[in-house]
């Protein structure tokens, strides 16, 4: 079997766990679309001081739910005791790290994609052809987040407060990252000026073939610890 087989099977069986149990999604939703009520409701909607903030509020509303999926990308085998069998099989750890971050990406994508329609409904936007930019950033930005938040779950998954440390370790590691997202969101939501976009596009790509890069060459030491 080749590397990118193998590499899909074991995205595969992650997200067919996930699809057996879909409790976690609708959390991930859940807690999403939450987060979006508050801001609703704590921000007058047709404020311009609101509409200047929606690009913030928008990636809020994206990246944090997704802490709850990496929080949970390890447990499973955690729990049954399989992940030192896939540590200890012949298998490249690099491809093991390459599964683990396909399935979180897919994961979070879709929940996204689920939070940005939300998001257009609660604040007035249309569903006009320039919102095409914001999923293509949608799509860039969690390769990047899942990148490091998979090496970091691998290296907490053994540890009681991971809920708590992961956030603290990832969000200031993907600051790059939540910076270009935010301000490429801005130029296409509140500037309305996509022909500056290509410079945050440019940024996002960069930092998510460094993160995945890093991520696939340090994960080898991160799970043999």
């Amino acid at each position: 079997m080749n590397q990118v087989a193998l590499t899909w099977v074991l995205a595969e069986k992650d997200l067919k766990v996930e699809c057996r149990s879909p409790q976690a999604f609708l959390t991930t939703v859940f807690f999403a679309l939450l987060i979006l009520v508050i801001f609703n409701f704590a921000f007058d909607p047709g404020s311009q001081a609101t509409r200047e903030a929606t690009p913030g509020i928008l990636w809020v509303s994206l990246l944090f739910p997704g802490i709850i999926q990496l929080n949970r990308s390890f447990q499973a085998e955690m729990e049954e005791g399989t992940l030192y069998g896939l540590i200890l099989s012949p298998i490249d750890r690099g491809l093991l790290y390459l599964g683990k971050l396909l399935a979180n990406w897919a994961f979070l994508v879709v929940v996204d994609l689920f939070v940005l329609v939300a998001f257009v409904i609660f604040y007035n936007f249309s569903f006009s052809v320039q919102m095409l930019w914001v999923v293509l950033m949608i799509v860039l930005a969690s390769v990047g987040f899942t990148a490091v938040g998979t090496v970091f779950a691998a290296m907490l998954s053994s540890l009681r407060t991971r809920e708590v440390l992961l956030p603290i370790l990832l969000f200031p590691i993907i600051i790059p990252i939540i910076l270009a997202a935010v301000n490429g969101t801005q130029e296409v939501l509140i500037l309305e000026e996509v022909q500056f976009l290509s410079r945050w596009l440019q940024l996002l790509i960069a930092f998510d073939v460094i993160y995945v890069a890093a991520g696939f060459l340090l994960f080898d030491y991160v799970v043999a610890d």
